[in-house]
């Protein structure tokens, strides 16, 4: 590594001048930190190994796997030979729904496209009302969006409900739902650790949130609609879902709904570090940071009863905000009808970057949906109705009390 002495600022760990910046988690170091820095990351790429031989593992016994799961392999052949007779009539009456669907859907556009017939043919038959070139620029622009929405734009998906197969999959219709483009960050030159020299254009280069998705997942749980939700299967076994994102600097904002919940209250909301072993039971992890129900946090991988303001009256329907506070590491959590945000101090020892969102379930058929950041202004007028200055708690806890759910 090339040294580079500058007087733009302060180390980050301590009062010395900084040498080099870090593109990875954009932090200034001195030398002796920027070494210190270095070794942590060479403890991150060693985790990389066990990733590595964790899904080897999972390799090696997939022929194990095939021959335990011949059974699953019969019952879907008779669950095929008892439902092919209703396929049709299920299929028959999807197109029905579709047929009718497009068919409202031209009418309206018919109607619209009548509508603006009549006010031109009005001014063309009417020379004592006036128009000018503005008025042709937005009657053009209102037809070019006509055919936007009714001509260009797909106007219908097929969703397809349901995973018992005793139970006929239930298909709708509904408008289409695009996600927003990722957009992604430029690329500069850095070397294998991420640290390269100090330079002051860099200081002040800022990453702009995006909203995260459920990705890897654990047995009893599949992911829908683009990794913008997740369902519990009908048992009633401990699954996890972590997010994509990984989580270094920065605050960010996700939104939550809870789509079905029904058992009991308990459904996990926290993070864990991406290099830590993960699988259905990923919430007692000793990296696992966060909030579950009966009045209880997760502090690395351990249940503890808190008596600070937070409680465990998660219902389906809710709203949850997780705030992802890497700068002061933190989480700041919130869910309705609870009057405070609540907040978690982070041991980045324990858990260290990047991070990852957590997400565990157990009740049968749990259903989580991700909601996108322009839900901020709703979630904040949920918040108003409770408290119209929403504070922050710092979570205390009983020791005394700290059980590992089972």
């Amino acid at each position: 590594m090339d040294q580079l002495r500058t007087n733009v600022s302060a180390c980050s760990l301590c009062t010395n001048d900084i040498d080099f910046f870090c593109h990875g988690c954009e932090r200034l170091f001195c030398l002796s930190h920027a070494n210190e820095h270095r070794r942590m990351l060479y403890d991150q790429l060693d985790w990389l190994t066990v990733d590595h031989d964790d899904l080897l593992d999972l390799l090696q016994h997939a022929s194990s796997i095939q021959q335990t799961n011949d059974q699953s392999k019969k019952t879907i052949d008779k669950w095929e030979e008892e439902t092919i007779r209703h396929v049709r009539k299920t299929a028959d009456d999807a197109r029905q729904a579709l047929e009718l669907a497009i068919e409202r859907h031209m009418s309206e556009a018919k109607q619209r496209l009548e509508h603006f017939k009549t006010k031109i043919q009005t001014l063309a038959n009417n020379q004592h009302l006036y128009f000018d070139e503005r008025n042709l620029k937005e009657w053009s622009k209102e037809l070019q969006n006509l055919k936007t929405d009714y001509i260009t734009t797909p106007s219908f998906t097929v969703r397809i409900h349901g995973n018992k197969p005793v139970v006929m999959p239930i298909i709708k219709i509904q408008p289409q739902q695009v996600p927003p483009p990722v957009k992604h960050l430029p690329e500069s030159t850095v070397n294998a650790f991420g640290l390269v020299p100090i330079r002051p254009s860099l200081t002040s280069k800022k990453q702009e949130s995006q909203s995260d998705t459920f990705g890897r997942h654990s047995e009893h749980v599949k992911i829908l609609d683009q990794g913008l939700n997740f369902q519990h299967d009908p048992t009633r076994n401990d699954a996890s879902i972590r997010g994509t994102h990984e989580y270094s600097r920065g605050e960010h904002q996700l939104f939550f709904r809870i789509e079905q919940l029904t058992s009991s209250p308990w459904m996990f909301f926290g993070i864990l570090s991406k290099h830590a072993r993960f699988d259905q039971r990923a919430y007692q992890n000793p990296t696992a940071y966060g909030w579950t129900g009966y009045n209880r946090i997760f502090i690395n991988g351990k249940s503890i009863l808190t008596i600070n303001g937070y409680l465990n009256d998660l219902k389906q329907n809710d709203f949850i905000e997780l705030i992802i506070d890497c700068d002061r590491k933190q989480l700041i959590f919130w869910h309705s009808r609870q009057m405070y945000k609540t907040k978690l101090s982070i041991d980045i020892k324990l858990c260290p970057f990047p991070w990852q969102l957590l997400i565990s379930c157990q009740n049968p058929d749990d259903s989580l949906q991700i909601l996108p950041a322009s839900m901020s202004s709703t979630i904040k007028q949920e918040q108003d109705k409770l408290h119209k200055n929403m504070i922050i708690k710092d979570n205390q806890y009983e020791i005394k009390t700290t059980s590992v759910k089972s």
